[in-house]
């Protein structure tokens, strides 16, 4: 997925013109650190002025671009006119379902977020059917505060597992109990017609989170060009990121950070092998260990010195600089962003993890480890879900912008 404005792309010169033009146009309003004018628009894509403002008109005219009052000129000619990205007009629902909780998230193309649902429910004991029947509730109860001339434009659904994106099927979702799942079929017959009326697609939790992570809003990347993301719930998952961009593998399931193993004789993990790390450091693990019934109480333990959080707690941050060192060493990259419930004992795991990258880690000599707690949100995949549905748009705002002769 694209998300970074790139003038080296330059103007289109043959073949959809208009389509490559108006996305190159909608790409740099978004990323831009401050609001552009047609002017700017021009310089920065290289089209012609009278090329940059038809563009321009016709974004505005799909919803996509809003322009602001003129600013007070400071040199002759016309005002400078601001463009933004537009609120309440085009909107994305990221959905997300989780062994113990599911989300839905209507968001627009300014990252507002315009409506929320969430539900705590052990979606393990559920059939597929079942779990995403709620998930469509969820999904229902968004969409009853889809404002007024809005429109949707796109679902995007984010699980714990191995996905097909072309096909939309949940492949293997091991902590959910899912193989070969059409969740499509499901949330239409749970209730959600709109699955078949609009942009569809799946997508790994741990990506979406790291979207949503990685970007200030919608087409606007964050400060962070390269980081791994590990996402923390039941299990343990990855997503890495570059230039805004999650790199996904050849079929789209690169980023199982959770089933590295740390030990071949370690205990039995759901997805069949032994010594995953998300056996020594995944929630469900950790909660069983400690015999507490949360991410927070085994924190609490650990503070308190209960030996049986002590244990389980060393034990996962070493699993867990070990994972990292070697993620380090083979992708070269040293920024690591925690979120989930990996988030809630970041400080207390540095020390260990810092001890297998002091040791492990062959570009430690030469850089600083950067180990970065995202705020704790249960709801990310949710919304990374809605900004990859979003980035559509960006992609080809064309299907949402008559040319000029159709709306005359």
């Amino acid at each position: 997925m694209r998300t970074r404005f790139d003038p080296a792309a330059g103007v289109a010169r043959q073949g959809s013109l208009r389509a490559s033009n108006l996305s190159l146009v909608a790409r740099y309003v978004f990323a831009s650190d401050t609001a552009p004018a047609r002017a700017n628009v021009a310089q920065a894509t290289g089209m012609t002025r009278s090329t940059a403002s038809r563009m321009v008109d016709e974004l505005v005219a799909a919803g996509i671009v809003s322009e602001s009052s003129p600013l007070p000129a400071t040199k002759r000619g016309r005002p400078a006119t601001p463009l933004h990205p537009r609120a309440g007009t085009l909107l994305a629902l990221g959905l997300e379902i989780n062994v113990g909780h599911s989300a839905a998230r209507l968001v627009d193309l300014t990252g507002t977020v315009v409506a929320a649902a969430d539900a705590a429910t052990h979606y393990v004991d559920l059939s597929p059917a079942e779990a995403l029947a709620r998930v469509a509730g969820l999904a229902r109860e968004c969409l009853g505060a889809l404002p007024e001339g809005g429109s949707l434009v796109g679902i995007q659904l984010a699980v714990p597992g191995l996905v097909d994106a072309s096909t939309h099927m949940v492949l293997r979702a091991p902590n959910l109990g899912w193989h070969d799942v059409d969740p499509r079929a499901l949330l239409r017959e749970g209730g959600l017609p709109e699955v078949d009326e609009v942009d569809f697609g799946v997508a790994n939790e741990a990506d979406c989170a790291a979207i949503y992570v990685g970007h200030e809003r919608p087409g606007r990347p964050g400060p962070l060009d390269a980081f791994l993301y590990l996402s923390g719930e039941v299990g343990i998952g990855s997503a890495l990121v570059i230039n805004g961009s999650v790199s996904l593998g050849t079929r789209g399931w690169a980023g199982e950070i959770g089933h590295t193993f740390i030990d071949p004789d370690g205990p039995q993990c759901g997805c069949g092998a032994k010594g995953c790390l998300e056996r020594y450091a995944g929630t469900r693990a950790l909660t069983e260990l400690v015999g507490v019934g949360s991410i927070e109480e085994v924190r609490q333990a650990y503070l308190d010195g209960v030996p049986a959080a002590v244990d389980a707690v060393r034990a996962a941050g070493r699993a867990l600089g070990l994972a990292l060192a070697n993620a380090g060493n083979l992708l070269d990259i040293t920024t690591v962003v925690f979120g989930g419930d990996l988030a809630v004992l970041v400080e207390e795991y540095r020390p260990f993890i810092q001890r297998e990258l002091d040791t492990r880690l062959l570009a430690r000599p030469f850089t600083e480890p950067a180990l970065i707690a995202a705020t704790p949100d249960h709801a990310a995949p949710a919304f990374g879900a809605a900004y990859v549905a979003l980035e559509r748009v960006l992609d080809d705002p064309a299907r949402w912008a008559p040319p000029s002769s159709d709306r005359a």
